[in-house]
């Protein structure tokens, strides 16, 4: 599949401790207003002492991450510019074979509940694709059901996980003013695999973790590779949580 996309005037990368567009002349005064103060933000969250996630240190201080700007999460203004920054990360990624490349999608500043938080979530994921792209979103190998355990959200035939970070999360690791996801290849997990260094990093998080809150998040410690979608938005959910996640129809709105 041809991932080539122009990033759109929301998409920024780290330059020199700030955030700087990749379409410099097109990103509007405010846009970049606002990035001063995510850049800010990221930087404060990341350098916390015990920050538990070590791929999240490691994408910080070695500049290897981009940064979106976009609108209300889950209200579908926005899908389009994220799913075409999205693209262009994931043609970057491959490109670079970087293991630690990021993705923080981060949306208007407003205090949602967990609840809320969640549903918007994964409202905002369902925008991003549609019945008519499913056969080419999802790879053969993983189940695009919701209702599956193994479901793992794709685009382009290349599986993500998504990590969610709002104001109000229960995790302080996942604490961030404005709704935010951040997003991995899970390609990555496997580079890191072939280098025998996931297992260790997973422990070293979690260690990390107990020491930055006190407890391990719960849901990877329940979960962990055995049901993905579960964890992306930080809150505790029970073993009969049911994916929200739908297939909304091409260019509409459900």
């Amino acid at each position: 599949m041809n991932l080539e996309t122009t990033p759109t005037p929301h998409l920024f990368r780290p330059f020199s401790g700030n955030l700087r567009p990749f379409n410099e002349g097109k990103t509007v005064p405010s846009t970049l207003e606002k990035s001063e103060k995510v850049a800010r933000e990221i930087s404060s969250l990341i350098q916390q002492k015990d920050y538990p996630c070590v791929a999240a240190l490691k994408s910080f201080h070695q500049n290897d991450y981009q940064v979106g700007l976009y609108g209300r999460l889950g209200t579908g203004e926005s899908w389009k510019a994220l799913r075409n920054d999205l693209l262009f990360f994931l043609a970057e990624q491959k490109k670079t074979s970087s293991i630690y490349l990021s993705f923080w999608a981060v949306f208007e500043e407003e205090t949602l509940s967990e609840d809320d938080f969640e549903k918007a979530l994964w409202r905002e994921l369902s925008y991003l694709t549609s019945e008519e792209d499913r056969a080419t979103d999802w790879p053969a190998s993983v189940s695009s059901n919701p209702e599956d355990h193994n479901f793992q959200f794709s685009l382009a035939g290349s599986e993500f996980f998504v990590v969610g970070l709002h104001s109000q999360n229960s995790r302080k690791a996942r604490r961030f003013s404005s709704p935010t996801m951040i997003f991995n290849v899970f390609s990555q997990f496997d580079q890191l695999e072939e280098l025998g260094q996931y297992d260790a990093m997973v422990e070293t998080n979690r260690k990390r973790d107990r020491r930055f809150q006190g407890t391990a998040n719960p849901m990877s410690e329940a979960f962990a590779e055995e049901w993905e979608s579960i964890q992306f938005s930080g809150k505790a959910n029970s073993s009969q949580w049911k994916c929200p996640f739908h297939f909304f129809r091409k260019a509409s709105k459900p």
